[in-house]
């Protein structure tokens, strides 16, 4: 188990309430599709009860902005982004580097960053994550000079080309399956086989590729690593992750956070939100990833079985906590918008969730505190 939550956070005791809530939420979900033998009364009064502690664990738990903040950047998983904000506040974050410090959690908190105060990391859907990591591989400067000499499926990677990258993506996948000893070659960029979990569960300095056959590390060791974070950001949700973090600086927020967060982390007027968004190519980029093929759908879905268990638990965590920012015990107005839940609603139908019913459950036991 990684033993680095800290004091300073809101460690475990907010990690445990934040899962009941999120636990007794979904419930009430499924026993509101059909018949049950728990009755309404029961499900209401322990929602109520978890959310209470969820709102009591948060209030008041800040971060000290003077400390040290180690941000894990899993390669693809917007860290780039997220360390240039971090900077930008400006905090001390570790690494400095927006690139090339892709290390694994293990090493960062022993090695790389051990004297760090506060741990954070983001993760993102693996689908839309293992398409990033071949277009990385495909369309980055770093990508096309670690695969040249390969035989990384390549029909062209100079002019856009959707077709192509299909029929690429497709063989790229093809090439790791079925997972076993001998598919762990990764044409010297990634390994896509549940790689985020791999992140969190590995002591290579960066766990590019797969070390000792674990192409399917362990759950419950890749769960204890993600609740020891002291922030996790959604690589899909940037702005809204950015709102929650600079609320919980606290009342010495840096002047740049606080006036973000007053401008605009409010639905009713973003004036000031600016889309930071660090890009390392400009070709491969797709407003959606559910329309590809059915059988590359289904070959990513093989090779992120762990990444999408850990994924959805770190969507739910992170629906609670935004529902939270937006309650009355935080800032009181809304700041995940209706645009980007229809936005993710389809995107993310592939998890057997619907977002919107998330936030709107977590939403209303909120407000009935």
């Amino acid at each position: 188990m990684a033993r680095w939550a800290t004091s300073l956070g809101v460690g475990r005791t907010f990690c445990v309430s934040l899962l009941l809530f999120v636990l007794f939420v979904s419930l009430a979900l499924h026993f509101s599709l059909g018949p049950g033998s728990v009755s309404p009364e029961w499900i209401a009064r322990r929602k109520l009860d978890a959310a209470l502690k969820v709102s009591s664990a948060m209030n008041g738990s800040y971060f000290n902005p003077s400390a040290n903040f180690s941000f894990v950047h899993i390669s693809k998983g917007a860290g780039s982004t997220f360390i240039r904000l971090l900077k930008s506040a400006p905090l001390d974050v570790c690494p400095r580097s927006e690139a090339g410090r892709e290390h694994s959690a293990w090493y960062q908190h022993h090695v790389a960053c051990k004297d760090a105060n506060y741990h954070m990391v983001s993760l993102r859907s693996p689908r839309h994550h293992v398409w990033s990591l071949f277009t990385q591989c495909k369309y980055g400067p770093w990508g096309k000079r670690v695969t040249n000499g390969t035989n990384f499926p390549n029909s062209g990677n100079e002019v856009e080309c959707e077709e192509c990258d299909e029929t690429d993506f497709d063989r790229w996948l093809e090439s790791f399956l079925p997972m076993g000893p001998d598919k762990e070659r990764y044409y010297k960029c990634y390994h896509p086989a549940n790689y985020q979990s791999r992140a969190l569960t590995s002591h290579h300095v960066n766990p590019h590729g797969v070390d000792n056959h674990q192409h399917r590390p362990n759950l419950t060791l890749a769960e204890e690593t993600y609740r020891d974070f002291d922030f996790v950001a959604s690589a899909d949700f940037v702005h809204e992750s950015r709102c929650l973090l600079y609320y919980r600086l606290g009342p010495d927020a840096p002047a740049n956070t606080v006036s973000y967060l007053n401008t605009a982390c409010n639905c009713n007027n973003q004036s000031g939100v600016d889309d930071v968004h660090v890009l390392h190519h400009a070709l491969g980029h797709r407003a959606t990833l559910r329309d590809l093929p059915p059988r590359t759908l289904s070959k990513i879905e093989n090779l992120t079985q762990i990444d999408t268990e850990i994924y959805i638990t770190a969507l739910k965590d992170f629906i609670a906590r935004i529902a939270w920012l937006e309650s009355k015990s935080a800032l009181g107005r809304r700041v995940l918008c209706d645009s980007i839940l229809e936005k993710w609603e389809p995107e993310l139908a592939y998890l057997n969730l619907s977002v919107t019913e998330l936030y709107n459950g977590v939403r209303k036991e909120l407000q009935r505190l």
